[in-house]
């Protein structure tokens, strides 16, 4: 991996551009951030959903905006649905609103996820999705 250039990113918050936060980074990865300290507890975030850095890190746009329509699969990788909006909380990220194969609407919370970049990878089965 090579050798990053610039501030460290670890203990800066991650918010989006409506000032909700999705956690802190704990860790940078090559592709990644590892996020803790947030209401997700252990998760990984694409680089590709980053935009500017300055006192916090900041995203390329709202988590509506970034989630909706990204795909969800469970812990085999197995297709839960597609996202189509989120729930906040005291300006933090609780949960996604999913919709399954079924046209079903189903809730996700935030510490169900592992990982959000091109699509959302939980770290539970479907079948342990509320609604499911």
């Amino acid at each position: 991996m090579a050798t990053r250039r610039g501030q460290s990113l670890v203990g800066m918050a991650v918010v989006d551009t409506d000032g909700i936060e999705l956690g802190y980074v704990s860790a940078e990865e090559e592709n990644a951030l590892v996020l803790g300290e947030g209401s997700a507890g252990l998760l990984r975030l694409g680089r590709r959903h980053l935009g500017s850095v300055s006192d916090k890190v900041n995203l390329k746009g709202s988590l509506v905006e970034l989630l909706s329509g990204l795909n969800v699969v469970d812990d085999e990788g197995e297709f839960v649905g597609v996202v189509r909006d989120t729930v906040e909380g005291e300006d933090t990220l609780d949960s996604l609103i999913v919709e399954d194969e079924s046209g079903e609407m189903v809730t996700v919370v935030l510490e169900d996820v592992r990982l959000i970049d091109e699509w959302v990878e939980l770290k539970v089965g479907g079948d342990e999705v509320e609604g499911a």
